[in-house]
């Protein structure tokens, strides 16, 4: 089980500290994708901005080791 972390007597949750590096790096890709018109392309931009916050969510906590990702047993 995952432990809460304390921050000036406030309870965080582990997960936050993802989701809020998720979210910087989701609003500067989308800030990319405005300027090349990116979303020009698709019919509904609303869903690749969902889909690709979850594929952000997905990486940052895959790199940081918090995902049960199966890995290939070599030998």
């Amino acid at each position: 089980m995952f432990a809460e972390w304390t921050f000036l007597g406030f309870l965080i949750p582990p997960l936050a500290v993802p989701v809020l590096i998720t979210l910087g790096l989701y609003l500067l890709l989308r800030r990319v994708f405005t300027r090349l018109g990116v979303y020009h392309w698709f019919w509904q931009p609303v869903l690749v901005d969902i889909a690709l916050y979850a594929l952000l969510l997905w990486s940052v906590l895959a790199l940081a080791g918090a995902l049960p990702i199966a890995h290939s047993q070599e030998g």
